[in-house]
């Protein structure tokens, strides 16, 4: 039965129930319970101190060390935020259960539990058709001990069940959105505080990035504010934002859009992000790798360790070889920019490309490279090495920037409006996230970018191979 006391009386919501805390950036401090040390303490939440949290970013910004252990107590104590701030309203006072209260806490430490290095990379692979794993099921594994290095004394599961009193199932069908198909209103509602337009994940990720890297676009709109005003979307089934919260919500959809386009998708971030994913990509193809060998490799290893066992693995003069001696800290050798295309361009001939390259599927992406390193290579009267070029090409889950519901009071007519209709900033955002941010690249190695910055008629000669039919 719903317990009305419920958010006064869970400890891990009350800031006065607790002996540890532990101090992380920006100067906060995440109150700790036995059962949360629990998790903290087990090896499975201990890997995630070896993983970076931005991957090869920290070739570009030195600062983005931060790993996801780090940002794993951050979305937790998040999760806290908006849970004690969503607990003024009477509907939830008195409906939500204690098990629910720690379900969802537990899914925001957990979220990321599945994590290993340069998972977004792979990630990218899965969406191309490649046979690799996607850290939510590997997290629901690991929850539920799996992987018997990573099972410790007890499973997180165990911990789950007996330390906490939740079902372990719940907590990943939260973590992953996959709440079956007939979701109960409450799951939707405790999904949406891990992963929603405005939730705990993002506005970790968001300010902590931006700490680490030394920019401010994440921080940039009023936090207590925008927390103060969270409330329920008219099927109460999601969160929404009071009216006076409205501008705060504008800001952090604003500071999102702007950690993409200045900082995730930076061309030179996206240049050494290539270079990851098509080292990976050529290594998983030629090495006919096992699945569960291969995963149990990415769960060993940390970012330097995955690298250089790649590299290893890999004969001279490979593709993985190539690209990755490009990354090694001693000689950072970054790929460069030589032809860029987007949808905002006036020309309709780049735009034609950009639409061409953006619909290609792997195999025609990777004849596209081919094509054009042979038309380089003879216009320059030189060989190329099949991975002197790359085109990179966005993430293609990653298409729009979702809206959320702002709720007036009492009046006559809608109560309830999408944000973008309010927001003039935000509709622009919707409309140029792919046509501003996402840009499609081609990054050619140093030395090869030199020589056809120097090459005249370098963009006739590009388009007319991508536009060939």
């Amino acid at each position: 039965m719903p317990h009305p006391s419920s958010f006064s009386s869970l400890p891990e919501l009350r800031a006065d129930a607790f002996a540890t805390t532990v101090r992380v950036p920006e100067l906060r401090n995440i109150a700790l319970t036995s059962r949360v040390e629990a998790i903290l303490d087990h090896p499975a939440f201990q890997r995630l101190r070896r993983v970076r949290m931005l991957g090869p970013t920290h070739l570009v910004y030195p600062g983005a060390m931060h790993t996801r252990f780090e940002h794993s107590l951050g979305v937790f104590g998040c999760t806290r935020w908006f849970l004690q701030s969503l607990g003024r309203l009477p509907q939830l006072a008195s409906s939500l259960s204690e098990e629910d209260l720690l379900s969802v806490l537990a899914a925001g430490l957990l979220h990321d539990i599945g994590h290993y290095p340069f998972a977004h990379s792979l990630e990218a692979l899965h969406l191309k058709g490649e046979d690799t794993p996607r850290h939510e099921e590997v997290g629901g594994r690991i929850i539920m001990g799996e992987f018997e290095a990573l099972r410790g004394t007890r499973t997180i599961a165990e911990i789950l069940r007996r330390d906490w009193g939740v079902d372990p199932e719940r907590v990943i069908a939260l973590c992953t959105g996959d709440l079956g198909e007939t979701p109960s209103q409450v799951d939707r509602l405790l999904h949406s505080i891990i992963s929603g337009t405005i939730d705990a994940d993002k506005m970790d990720y968001l300010e902590r990035d931006s700490h680490h890297i030394g920019v401010p676009y994440g921080r940039t709109y009023d936090r207590e504010r925008l927390l103060a005003n969270l409330t329920l979307n008219a099927r109460e089934d999601g969160l929404a934002i009071a009216a006076k919260g409205k501008v705060p919500a504008e800001m952090f959809v604003f500071s999102r859009y702007t950690m993409f386009s200045e900082v995730y998708w930076h061309h030179t971030v996206r240049a050494a992000s290539a270079m990851v994913e098509n080292a990976i990509a050529a290594f998983h193809s030629r090495a006919q790798l096992d699945p569960e060998d291969f995963l149990g490799t990415l769960l060993r290893c940390d970012d330097e360790q995955l690298l250089e066992w790649i590299f290893d693995q890999s004969p001279d003069p490979s593709a993985p070889r190539f690209l990755l001696g490009g990354l090694q800290t001693t000689r950072r050798r970054l790929y460069k920019r030589v032809a860029t295309f987007s949808r905002i361009y006036a020309e309709r001939d780049k735009q034609r490309a950009y639409e061409t390259i953006y619909a290609m599927e792997r195999a025609q992406l990777f004849d596209l490279t081919a094509r054009l390193s042979a038309r380089l290579g003879s216009a320059l009267n030189m060989p190329l090495h099949p991975a002197a070029l790359i085109i990179d090409i966005p993430p293609r889950d990653k298409d729009r920037i979702d809206t959320i519901e702002v709720v007036y009071p009492e009046v006559r007519g809608r109560r309830h409006y999408p944000l973008h209709e309010l927001s003039q900033v935000v509709a622009g955002i919707q409309d140029d996230f792919i046509a501003v941010v996402k840009k499609i690249r081609i990054f050619a190695e140093p030395t090869l970018a030199a020589r056809l910055r120097e090459l005249k008629g370098l963009d006739d000669l590009l388009l007319a191979e991508i536009l060939k039919r």
